[in-house]
């Protein structure tokens, strides 16, 4: 397929990494559509793209309109060689209080978002004239629990597990790849309050994402010193959540005795 005009999609891009990742595969002169909730912001980003970049509403989380949003990519394309699921939403939760209605809004957007867009692209993807190619963006945070991430980090974990799933049962008609990058600026990134190492902006981030799934690995994880410490945290899992624990035990004890 080396040197082929692709047919791809790409959801949640409107801003971020879709945004990016849709600049960096037009620029290659690539067809690409993007969806999003925010018609104005892909509006935006088609702009100037020379007809490369078209924008297509669609809100991931939204179980209905899985048929409707894959007759109008039919109307747009006759196929897709690659799916880039990268919409997504993040909601910290408040320890101890757990908010059902806020695990359940992460999880439709981050989880069912995925299987809704699978529903829509299915059709278009059996039409690839070479095998086509479902890439997953997940993140880092699903690999090891975080202090607040537990909606976030599970529904990562979860869509992590979905993308490879999908080898088992559609192996025979396309190749899969979970990517999990690391903290990456980005207008969802921007509400964290709290030290983000390793920071990355989204153009670098594209740019890297659409070299390493190039050759269809089943997990690309970045940046590498990030995963590596996440890895080892995994690896020593018991020390890792002592650690975080006895984080929060302290400042449990600070407001306490500042009375807050």
């Amino acid at each position: 397929m080396a040197g082929d005009v692709l047919s791809i999609w790409i959801t949640g891009g409107g801003s971020g990494i879709g945004a990016a990742l849709a600049r960096h595969y037009a620029a290659q002169g690539h067809r690409v559509i993007i969806s999003g909730r925010n018609a104005q912001k892909l509006q935006e980003i088609s702009e100037g793209s020379d007809g490369h970049i078209q924008p297509l509403v669609f809100d991931v989380s939204d179980d209905d309109a899985s048929t409707t949003t894959s007759q109008a990519l039919q109307e747009l394309t006759t196929h897709l060689d690659l799916l880039i699921m990268n919409a997504g939403s993040c909601e910290y939760i408040r320890a101890p209080e757990l908010d059902t209605a806020l695990f359940r809004r992460v999880m439709d957007s981050n989880y069912f978002g995925m299987i809704n867009t699978l529903r829509a692209a299915l059709p278009l993807l059996r039409e690839a004239p070479h095998r086509p190619h479902v890439v997953g963006i997940c993140s880092l945070a699903g690999l090891i629990g975080f202090p607040r991430a537990a909606a976030y980090g599970g529904s990562k974990a979860a869509a992590a597990y979905l993308v490879h799933a999908l080898r088992t049962d559609f192996g025979d008609l396309l190749d899969t790849t979970v990517v999990n990058p690391g903290f990456i600026r980005t207008p969802m990134t921007e509400q964290n309050r709290f030290p983000m190492p390793f920071l990355m902006e989204a153009d670098k981030a594209a740019a890297l994402i659409a070299r390493r799934i190039r050759r269809r690995p089943m997990t690309v994880n970045f940046p590498r010193r990030l995963s590596a410490i996440l890895q080892l945290g995994r690896l020593f899992a018991p020390i890792w959540y002592r650690m975080y624990m006895r984080s929060a035990d302290s400042l449990g004890r600070k407001k306490k005795a500042s009375g807050k």
